[in-house]
């Protein structure tokens, strides 16, 4: 075992070994000289065999391109391991959410997501399985799959912590046949095939078996019976011992059970071809159900937009090629070019900001979260690495880093009065701090709901909490307690939000809409649709005459009078997890994981020739109160300070 601090190459640095099994080791490890997190993947090979095998994967791996995949980095001996480095991703497993959460995948409101999720590994594999040398996964499980920012999933482990030689090898090219007698294959029974528990043959359709398999765990909240007890039970003339998905979660449409139950048959040649027919057998499925949902909504409310037809298959962002990271962008002819379907920036008034990049600091960790405190002179940001901190803006310099929490700082939030700072985790805790130096006051508890977003009344007297508990807190806040005084019932939330004339609330739902209640008597009004899908973030107007959205790459606006859509912006080819009003409620400021900051005027719906690059895709920004700088938060560690006065 390596121990924390050891370096190995003049760069790779141990934090901690983050898993083991009897082949191997995978730490998660600091790159020296990029400064930035890698997971370091380490083998107990011995046998020369092996040790080329190894080699050749790393070389295959190293070649793969895909969003759902992380990067392999490098590869590299030393001493009597052999080493890979890969990206590392950042947050927990699905394995550890699924402990945590229970049976609240298994509900309608998650259903959506768990799909997109579906999709995004059927074309995972599909790339995986037709690469010139094939690359079978062989352990797709909960535990090996991450999610990202934008709510995306990432496939992990490639079976090298355990030996699995998942590259289709050609034995010539290891220059020992007697390797094929000596494979090492590991596998979890529950979400392993028949073939796999038997001889350890690598087949497309077994990875097909395994995700199949762990959707299943998803949506019903059980685990599969394994596929050995099924083929013996079946031998011996019993029935299969696996209960029928809709009988376990009823709101799991036909078409789509029938889908994954074809993929979770025993016997390999009953189950759909490849990953290509069977993402496009489930888009197939996902369209029957989302017509029914849009034809039943359009006879409720005929009055009503309808809604955007969702795609079968989700379409990657377009690459962005041409700019340089981090430059502003207003006058570059490259920053109006638009794309198929898309509005041209027109030229700016003379009330249009003028964006200047004014100091970029460099954190380290993921960034989720951004706020300034109500005097302007002091910026939080929450971050992946379970911490907080407090910077002083007008030296760039840090305060204190808040420490305690027990994973990613999904939201921070200053009260507008009495030096108050909350900080929201998915470790389903609230942790309140004094502003001015980050002493801590004390923690609220909340079982089963991790944190996603945290929003603090007008006058500062409630907090408001949402995430994936299935309701809102609404809490009574000082600084001697905190305490819950009302729950609000709705679906898993992403982002919440206080009028600032403090008679609503909204959240934005899972299911694509905006959930809205009078503060007054926390009772419910009518939400605001307009989206297939969830919700990333909702923000008022300053004003509290607009409410804005967004959901992956499109923005809405509505206006509160009559709660009527105004406007609606796509020109991002990513998800927009940011969005904020300037102070004086002109403008719309949008965030996105395409790594650019756009500008829109509310007067006209007009995106202004502004546009601020990134190196990486945003999670968050924030106005500071007088309207002169803007906060943006990144993927990569980095926090920018941008100048915008008008």
């Amino acid at each position: 075992m390596l121990e924390p601090g050891a370096i190995l190459q003049d760069r790779y640095k141990i934090v901690e070994q983050i898993g083991k099994g009897g082949m191997g080791a995978v730490y998660h490890a600091r790159d020296l000289r990029l400064r930035t997190d890698v997971a370091l993947k380490e083998t107990f090979f011995q046998d020369a065999v092996y040790r080329r095998a190894f080699e050749h994967e790393a070389q295959v791996l190293a070649r793969l391109r895909h969003q759902a995949l992380p990067r392999v980095i490098d590869h590299f001996n030393e001493g009597q391991g052999q080493f890979l480095v890969m990206e590392f991703i950042h947050g927990e497993d699905l394995g550890n959410q699924i402990n945590r959460l229970g049976r609240r995948f298994a509900s309608p409101q998650a259903m959506p997501m768990i799909l997109r999720w579906t999709d995004q590994l059927l074309d995972a594999l599909n790339y995986l399985h037709t690469r010139p040398v094939p690359v079978f996964h062989r352990d797709i499980k909960p535990k090996n799959l991450k999610l990202t920012q934008s709510y995306d999933i990432i496939l992990l482990d490639f079976g090298l912590a355990r030996g699995g030689v998942t590259v289709a090898i050609d034995l010539e090219e290891v220059a020992d046949a007697s390797a094929n007698a000596r494979k090492i294959y590991g596998f979890t029974p529950p979400y392993a095939p028949i073939e796999q528990m038997r001889d350890g043959e690598a087949d497309p359709r077994s990875d097909l078996y395994s995700l199949a398999a762990t959707m299943y765990q998803l949506l019903t909240g059980t685990l599969p019976v394994d596929a050995m007890t099924r083929m013996t039970r079946m031998i011996s003339g019993q029935p299969d011992p696996l209960k029928p998905i809709r009988t376990l979660a009823p709101h799991v449409s036909e078409p789509i059970a029938r889908v994954l139950e074809h993929a979770l048959a025993v016997m390999i040649d009953e189950r759909p071809a490849s990953a290509r027919e069977m993402r496009t057998a489930l888009a197939r499925a996902r369209n029957q159900g989302s017509s029914r949902e849009r034809a039943r909504s359009r006879q409720e409310n005929a009055e009503a937009p309808p809604p955007e037809q969702e795609l079968p298959v989700e379409a990657a962002p377009e690459p962005i090629v041409g700019l340089v990271p981090g430059q502003v962008t207003a006058g570059n002819p490259l920053a109006s070019q638009t794309g198929p379907g898309e509005s041209q920036a027109i030229t700016g008034s003379s009330l249009d900001p003028q964006a200047t990049l004014l100091h970029m600091l460099t954190i380290g960790s993921p960034i989720r979260s951004v706020a300034f405190n109500p005097a302007g002179d002091l910026l939080a940001a929450g971050y992946d690495d379970h911490t907080a901190g407090l910077w002083q803006v007008n030296s760039y310099s840090p305060l204190v880093t808040l420490k305690g929490h027990v994973s990613s700082v999904r939201s921070v939030a200053f009260a507008p009065y009495g030096n108050l700072l909350a900080t929201g985790s998915d470790d389903e805790t609230v942790r309140l701090w004094q502003a001015n130096d980050g002493a801590f006051i004390r923690e609220l508890r909340l079982p089963g709901c991790p944190v996603e977003s945290i929003a603090f009344s007008p006058d500062g007297t409630k907090l408001l909490i949402g995430g994936w508990g299935g309701s809102l807190a609404l809490c009574e806040v000082d600084h001697e307690y905190v305490r819950i005084i009302k729950t609000l019932v709705c679906p898993f939330v992403h982002s919440v939000a206080f009028s600032p004339d403090g008679t609503l609330i909204a959240a934005g739902g899972y299911d694509g809409a905006v959930y809205l209640w009078q503060v007054s008597d926390t009772s419910p009004l009518p939400s605001l649709s307009g989206f297939p899908t969830f919700i990333l973030r909702v923000a008022f107007s300053p004003d509290s005459a607009y409410l804005a959205a967004s959901s992956n790459t499109s923005v809405q606006v509505w206006r509160m009078s009559d709660q009527k859509p105004i406007e609606f912006f796509q020109e991002h080819r990513g998800p927009v997890h940011a969005i904020a009003f300037s102070p004086n409620s002109q403008l719309l400021v949008t965030g996105s994981e395409d790594k650019k900051v756009f500008f829109w005027r509310l007067s006209d719906g007009i995106r202004i020739p502004v546009a601020l690059e990134h190196r990486a895709g945003i999670a968050s920004l924030a106005y500071s109160p007088d309207g002169k700088l803007l906060a943006t938060g990144c993927h990569d560690g980095r926090l920018y300070l941008w100048t915008v006065g008008v």
